[in-house]
């Protein structure tokens, strides 16, 4: 037997006895030692006397601060089964290895299972075996929480799956696993431990399906946009227990370093419910929102050439004089900007999520063509979208009204005044010809493999379809595209229609009545009127 030692459950027994609340005077011994809210704690009054030395035993090795034996029994039945097919096939098993613990006087003893947490039977009453876990404090004291008897294996070692201990050296989050850096100037790695315990919740008793794990929220440049981002992950109660700083070298020879580890705090306010639909997000500053960068303005990284699924979306915020890129993510630009605060009050009043563009998707097709807008921060209300799409439809108009002028030799006024005159038909015959250049380049483009020359067209369709900008040769491979198009489904007479309106949109017609273009002959004035 071990000798006898002061420990925090004898002294809250003592406070129980005079009409305390046992679990609550233990936890007050723990004193600055968090513990997770949703574990029990065992009572040793409680237990018979060889349970109570298993737990006096671990107790004493915890205050001695060693670490305890982790011993493995005979797996189950079933997993050298699935082992033995997995072998026969040739195969290497990517399943999570789990493993059911028992305490023994010098640590615990694992029996590796098939599939972990989910057996059936657990009532609200009934919940399932409990292992006592010891976890010393920095003071030396030592508290038995009654654990769930899950064990995982991570990266190399057996952890408790409610907790993410370490099973030989329980009280603290086990660290992240080894990453690397997927860009040579994205030095600084934000990783959260996702809990999935909260609340008491405790997996295959309550709830089924994921498990909880680090995760990364995304890559910063400094050491100091991934420390406000940490402290934000952390600054609620909520499903972030955890966040580390984690520095990574020049290049992926250097290993890793944490740097700096956040805590939620025992006393930390509850997280803000999330809004509901047609809610406001996100508090709006005073003044108007900056304009969006361009294109040019936040390119990609260039990524190693071994990420293969490097974190191409992006958090771009606004200093007060321009946009810098925060942090790049693997689509998590909302949730980084709903911990932030984005907005009056918070550390950036403006921000902008930006991604990798896929304009194939629907065809399934993910290629990468640059990149693109796909949210604002605080989200902008119905009044500010309504006045955003009708700039973009000025802005768009006004583009058609210059390169109008500026190829048929005219002034604004005079090229104002024909889109006026023409009418509908008009214009109908203008974006006719802008679509047939268009799809000229989407031939082009789609013949090209992912990489910049297609995205080079890409952009050439952007400045074609929104600010009229002709490409090199639009005349000649506009034409070179209706003579490849069957035309089992359109008559000879649409395709010389169709050029004529590719001629008209690149060189308008100096009298457009005398040349007979559409919306100016007779019967197109007389219809009109």
């Amino acid at each position: 037997m071990p000798k006898k030692q002061p420990t925090a459950a004898k002294r809250a027994r003592t406070a129980a006895r005079a009409g305390a609340k046992y679990t609550a005077a233990l936890r007050h011994e723990t004193g600055a030692h968090p513990l997770p809210p949703h574990l029990a704690l065992f009572d040793t009054d409680a237990l018979d006397e060889g349970d109570r030395m298993v737990v006096d035993c671990l107790r004493a090795l915890a205050a001695e601060g060693g670490p305890l034996t982790v011993r493995m029994a005979e797996p189950d039945p079933e997993v050298l089964e699935a082992r033995m097919r997995a072998e026969e096939k040739g195969i290497r098993p990517q399943w999570q290895r789990w493993a059911s613990a028992e305490a023994a006087v010098d640590g615990y003893v694992l029996r590796e299972t098939q599939y972990g947490p989910n057996r059936s039977g657990y009532t609200s009453t009934n919940r399932g075996p409990r292992v006592p876990v010891p976890v010393r404090a920095d003071d030396g004291t030592v508290t038995v929480v009654a654990m769930p008897e899950w064990a995982r294996l991570h990266e190399g070692q057996w952890i408790w799956e409610h907790t993410g201990w370490p099973v030989e050296r329980p009280g603290r989050i086990v660290d992240p696993p080894q990453e690397f850096s997927p860009a040579p100037g994205l030095r600084w790695q934000v990783a959260v431990w996702l809990d999935l315990a909260h609340e008491g919740k405790v997996l295959g008793e309550d709830y089924g399906g994921g498990t909880s794990d680090w995760s990364t929220v995304g890559w910063c440049t400094s050491r100091e946009d991934a420390q406000l981002i940490a402290r934000a992950f952390t600054s609620h109660r909520g499903n972030h227990a955890r966040a580390d700083v984690i520095e990574h070298g020049s290049d992926n020879g250097v290993v890793s370093l944490t740097r700096d580890t956040y805590l939620t705090a025992p006393d930390a306010p509850a997280r803000p419910r999330p809004p509901a639909l047609g809610e406001p997000r996100g508090t709006l500053a005073a003044g108007p929102r900056p304009s969006s960068p361009d294109r040019s303005e936040i390119p990609e990284p260039a990524w190693y050439q071994g990420a293969k699924h490097p974190p191409n979306s992006s958090l771009i915020v606004w200093t007060g004089s321009g946009w810098r890129t925060l942090v790049h993510t693997y689509w998590q630009s909302s949730g980084i900007a709903a911990v932030l605060g984005i907005g009056a009050g918070g550390p950036y009043e403006w921000a902008e999520a930006w991604g990798p563009r896929h304009p194939d998707r629907d065809m399934h097709d993910w290629t990468q063509e640059g990149r693109e807008l796909t949210h604002r921060f605080p989200e902008p209300a119905y009044e500010e979208r309504t006045r955003l799409i009708n700039a973009w439809r000025q802005a768009r108009e006004d583009a058609l009204v210059a390169a109008l002028a500026d190829r048929g030799g005219l002034t604004r006024e005079q090229a104002a005044a024909r889109l006026a005159e023409g009418g509908e038909k008009y214009r109908q015959v203008l974006e006719v010809g802008q679509a047939t250049i268009s799809r000229a380049l989407h031939t082009a483009r789609r013949a090209l493999p992912e990489g910049p020359e297609r995205t080079a067209i890409r952009h050439a369709l952007d400045d074609l379809m929104d600010r009229h900008l002709l490409p090199a040769d639009a005349e000649r491979i506009a034409g070179e595209q209706l003579d490849s198009e069957i035309e089992s489904t359109r008559s000879p007479g649409t395709t010389a229609w169709c050029r004529r309106a590719v001629a008209e949109y690149v060189s308008p017609a100096a009298d457009p009545a005398a040349a007979g273009v559409e919306g100016f002959r007779p019967q197109d004035t007389t219809m009109a009127s």
